[in-house]
């Protein structure tokens, strides 16, 4: 009886130590489960992180994306405010220079009309001169040269006074033109004198500007008052402005755009 309590207590003995082992080794596994899955979730916290900051990042460009369009939509319909306004000043002096080519025309006609009368007169002129065989020309033939070189006197006035008319039509075609450029041609107000009331204009002279050319002054679509200029630089041009033009409550500040006004004569 003794010997099989000892074989009992011998296999009880192996069967708790088999067990402790198994114990042991399900507890080792276990922890090294728990470490591996204790690093991924490390990694799929920093992986979430990650994706979390492109998402944060991607959520301000695309509000930066939307605060450009706005700035380019806004840029867009000032554009196409000048457009509208520069296509308007481009077809009146385009009438005003059909008017003003039509009266040349009208004028250079007159001329030939002129000069073909003279022509005629100087012929008369001539023919009467020859016809000297009376010793005495009548007093008809007197009174009529007379007449004749009156009339060529005053025809060569005429055709003097159409000449100066059509150096100044030509005059006023070319200034036409120049003007009808500079209705291309915008700037910006670049510094502003409130004390001594003028401007500083970012135009001069290389882009045909002249002294007393009067601008108009808009911020974007506003329009805030009119300048004239008075001393003009080769790239800069000094500006006075005119008080009168002024909207209410506004005034002229740096940065302003400024478009040539045509004068309407």
């Amino acid at each position: 009886m003794g010997k099989i309590l000892i074989i009992v207590s011998i296999v009880l003995a192996a069967a708790s130590a088999g067990v402790g082992f198994l114990n042991r080794s399900n507890l080792l596994k276990t922890k090294e489960d728990l470490a591996a899955s204790q690093q991924e979730t490390v990694t799929v916290k920093a992986n979430l992180d990650g994706e979390v900051k492109k998402y944060v990042e991607a959520d301000k460009a695309i509000i930066e994306l939307k605060a450009q369009k706005q700035t380019l939509d806004s840029d867009l319909a000032k554009q196409k405010g000048d457009l509208s306004a520069k296509t308007t000043q481009l077809t009146e002096a385009q009438s005003k220079l059909t008017e003003a080519q039509a009266a040349l025309a009208l004028a250079e006609t007159d001329k030939l009309s002129k000069a073909e009368k003279i022509t005629q007169l100087e012929a008369q002129v001539a023919a009467a001169a020859t016809i000297q065989q009376a010793p005495v020309p009548s007093e008809e033939d007197k009174a009529r040269i007379t007449e004749l070189e009156t009339l060529n006197a005053k025809l060569d006035e005429d055709n003097k006074n159409l000449e100066v008319k059509l150096v100044s039509l030509q005059k006023a075609s070319r200034e036409k033109e120049t003007k009808q450029g500079l209705t291309r041609v915008t700037g910006r107000v670049l510094a502003v004198n409130q004390a001594w009331n003028f401007v500083v204009l970012s135009l001069g002279n290389k882009s045909g500007i002249e002294s007393n050319m009067e601008f108009l002054v808009k911020r974007g679509s506003t329009l805030i008052g009119k300048v004239r200029t008075t001393t003009v630089e080769p790239a800069t041009s000094i500006a006075d402005i005119i008080p009168a033009s002024l909207a209410r409550g506004l005034s002229i500040q740096p940065g302003d755009d400024i478009i040539y006004q045509i004068s309407q004569n």
